[in-house]
């Protein structure tokens, strides 16, 4: 960088274009712990505008804590965490969500016992939300939910329940998609169609955070990466140099 180049806090002046690109996400040296036990110990990672950034590492390195921190889940015990620029560490999840961060937390959350047209009914509950417009977006980006918006949500595949549960998410067009082990418990097949959507969606230009087990398939649509290891960033970079990196950096742990 030049060090005579304009700086503001959450940005760093674009000499070419004349303006302050800000990130979508900051995290600035975040602890957090369940009761005792610190599992975040100084975590430092930004996520730039429209930006697809892939967090890998082991089971228990601290990762899904990462996302549950950003989202309001859980308090950090020190460090900020800033969303375009603006403080919000510390703030309930619904605020965060009226701030323009939304989650699709592991294991999906959708209504199993009312039909995909009744769960995107559901998404604008208090929200704000015009049910036509939800439902539009959701079948135009999801055809498949369209073919079963009178089924019931609970007898859904696993990938169309996931569809479903980002389809909430996206409903409110938010600043940072917030994505943990959206692969969890589905073929290989299914995983690479989910991956081919979160693609389509980055091209959108939402800026993604997403935790994933398979580190091939995150990387392929991911910009950044970073490997967290024991509630620490070990390595930030390229998908190619992360990539190159995980085996090693995962200590043996089975990284995939």
């Amino acid at each position: 960088m030049n060090p005579d180049s304009p700086v503001t806090e959450g940005g760093v002046a674009n000499a070419a274009a004349g303006t302050t690109a800000v990130p979508a996400l900051q995290i600035e040296e975040v602890h957090a712990a369940y009761d005792r036990v610190e599992v975040l110990r100084g975590v430092n990672l930004t996520v730039g505008a429209g930006q697809v950034f892939a967090l890998l590492g082991p089971n228990g390195a601290g990762k899904s804590t990462t996302l549950r921190t950003v989202g309001g889940r859980m308090k950090p015990l020190k460090g900020r965490i800033l969303v375009d620029g603006k403080d919000v560490t510390g703030k309930p999840p619904e605020q965060l969500a009226r701030n323009g961060i939304c989650s699709v937390p592991e294991g999906r959350g959708v209504f199993p016992s009312l039909t995909v047209a009744e769960n995107l009914r559901m998404w604008t509950f208090k929200g704000g939300l015009r049910r036509s417009e939800v439902e539009e977006a959701a079948y135009a980006r999801f055809p498949r939910l369209a073919e079963r918006r009178k089924q019931l949500a609970g007898t859904l595949s696993g990938g169309e329940q996931q569809m479903l549960a980002m389809s909430r998410a996206l409903s409110t067009h938010p600043r940072l998609l917030l994505l943990d082990e959206i692969s969890m418990g589905l073929a290989p097949l299914i995983v690479a169609e989910l991956y081919d959507l979160v693609g389509q969606i980055a091209n959108e230009g939402f800026a993604i955070l997403l935790v994933e087990q398979f580190a091939a398939t995150a990387l392929g649509v991911a910009e950044r990466a970073a490997i967290m290891v024991q509630g620490k960033i070990e390595m930030e970079g390229t998908p190619d140099e992360v990539g190159a990196a995980a085996g090693e950096l995962y200590l043996g742990s089975g990284a995939k």
